[in-house]
């Protein structure tokens, strides 16, 4: 089924349809469970082995020089 403003369904409503309907706080913590293990959690290749998280905060220090702060 095709949403609109959207390119696909989510496959978590379609893994967890019940819920969506009948338990909407379970159905937000496993959707929260499925963006956390990605990047907190698995290990990606092309990291050497670390997580995006654990990546992320290694090399923090060489990244701020790239990051533009701006007075809005």
């Amino acid at each position: 089924m095709l949403l609109p403003g959207r390119h696909h369904r989510d496959p978590l409503v379609d893994d967890y349809e019940d819920l969506f309907f009948t338990d909407l706080a379970r159905f937000n913590q496993k959707r929260a469970d499925r963006l956390v293990f990605p990047n907190a959690q698995r290990p990606h290749h092309r990291l050497g082995q670390k997580t995006p998280f654990s990546f992320l905060l290694a090399h923090q220090l060489e990244w701020q020089k790239w990051w533009t702060h701006t007075n809005a």
